[in-house]
C-alpha cells in the first residue's frame, strides 16, 4: 500500500471520528468513549487513541482532564439540553 493511500484513509478515519463525536454529543450530551467508537467504525481502540489525539492536535477536540475518556469535547460546538414542554409558553 503506498503512503499517500494510507494517509487519505488516515485523513477518512479521522473525518468518521470527529462526525461520530458531533452525532454522539447531540444524542447523549457527553463523550463516546474510544471502545464505543472503535465499535461503532469497526477500527481498534489505539486507531481511535492516535486519530483523537491527532484531532486535538488539530484543535478539533480538547480536554480539560487528560487521560479521561468521556472528557474530550468538540470545540467551537456549544450544547444546550432543551427542555421538556412548551417552549414559549406559561
Amino acid at each position: 500500500m503506498n503512503k499517500a493511500y494510507r494517509c487519505r484513509q488516515g485523513q477518512q478515519t479521522e473525518k468518521e471520528i470527529y462526525l461520530y463525536f458531533v452525532r454522539y454529543f447531540r444524542k447523549h450530551g457527553y463523550s463516546p468513549s474510544y471502545e464505543e467508537i472503535g465499535e461503532a467504525l469497526n477500527i481498534s481502540r489505539r486507531t481511535v487513541q492516535t486519530h483523537v489525539t491527532s484531532l486535538m492536535d488539530r484543535g478539533l477536540l480538547a480536554t480539560d482532564h487528560p487521560g479521561c475518556v468521556r472528557a474530550v469535547r468538540l470545540t467551537g460546538y456549544e450544547f444546550r439540553m432543551k427542555r421538556a414542554g412548551r417552549e414559549g409558553k406559561e
